[in-house]
Order: structure tokens, then sequence, then C-alpha cells
């Protein structure tokens, strides 16, 4: 199976309409879902340290496909189901893994978004998270942005959010971890527990 191109959509909620989170995003969905080159299911969920925050993942074919259906006429209706539980802050980016992400059937989701301090480093950083993916036997997937090549999302997927950080505590995740940090400012680290969606 080819790796797909990931849509990482990650926005403030609407507190009057979080308790309907997945209600709605699964209605848009079903609109998104007739859309050529996605895949099912897409995946929605809360943070966990902070309500406020959600997040939706969907697998496309490529950048093209979902491009094609933002400038369809289905578009302003996803919009239109979304907006009830949408906050100030939208964010959207893009990135094909460098393995399938298994880690959105995880119970936990780890989410982690950096950015290269310098160019310069991205082969050590590309080295780095290697390392760390084949220790988790893939459960671990990263890829630079489509958006910006020095942006790196990662996603991981754990048994709980104390599994994840029991892991990097130990010394060798812990290190590469700490030189990770050392080369990489950390945009965004938290957790989420995802529900994947097929259709109605």
């Amino acid at each position: 199976m080819s790796k797909p191109t990931t849509e990482v959509f990650i926005f403030d909620t609407s507190e009057a309409h979080r308790k309907d989170f997945l209600a709605i995003a699964s209605t848009a969905c079903d609109i998104v879902y007739e859309a050529p080159g996605c895949h099912r299911p897409g995946y929605a969920g809360l943070q966990v340290e902070d309500k406020a925050t959600g997040y939706i993942f969907l697998n496309w074919d490529s950048r093209a496909h979902h491009q094609a259906m933002i400038d369809g006429p289905n578009y302003g209706q996803v919009i239109g189901a979304l907006k009830p539980i949408f906050g100030d802050k939208k964010e959207m980016r893009h990135v094909i893994f460098n393995d399938l992400p298994i880690a959105f059937e995880s119970p936990v989701t780890e989410v982690f978004i950096c950015t290269l301090k310098d160019p310069s480093h991205r082969e050590e950083v590309f080295d780095i998270l290697t390392k760390i993916s084949d220790k988790t036997e893939k459960k671990l997937v990263f890829g630079p942005t489509l958006e910006d090549e020095n942006v790196f999302i990662v996603v991981a997927g754990w048994d709980s959010v104390e599994a994840h950080w029991e892991m990097v505590a130990k010394p060798e995740p812990k290190a590469l971890v700490e030189r990770l940090f050392a080369l990489a400012n950390k945009d965004h680290l938290a957790h989420t527990s995802l529900a994947p969606y097929i259709r109605k």
C-alpha cells in the first residue's frame, strides 16, 4: 500500500458545541468522503491536555486531490458543517509520513510539531526521528510538511499518555529527544484519543 498524504487539521473548538464534536466532525466527513482520492476512515478527537483544541486527520491519495476538493462545489458545505465547533484559530498542514500512520488507531495519539532551528539540521533530525520510529516499530511516524520542509509533524501511538512519558524517560530515547530539541523548536506537543469514522 502506498503512503498517503495526510491532512492535519488542528483548531480551537467552541465550548458551546464541544460535547457534539464527533457528531459534527462526522457530518463534515460524510461530505468529504464523496471526493475522489479521500481515504476512509478519517480520525477526530479533542486534546487530552486541553479540550479546547480539536484534531481531524484525513488521508488522501495526494495533496492535489485534497486541493481539488477545496476548490470544488461542496467545500462550502464542509466548512458550514464544521463552523459550530470552530473557535478562533485554525491550522491545516499536509505531510507524507515515513510509513503508514497506524498511530491513529492507538488508545492515545501523540501529536508533535517542530521547526528546524537551521535547515542544515535536516539530515540529523531525519536520523533521530528514524531511530525513534524504528524503536517503536513504526508506531511513531514523521515527515516534513508539504507547505514547509523545515516543519516536521510527528504522530505516535501509545497505550496511554503515561506510557509515552515513561518511554522517553529511558536513557537512549531521552538522549535522542534532548538532541532533537537542541536542533528544532517545539511548536506543538500534546495527546489526543482519536475516534475513527467511516461514514453513516
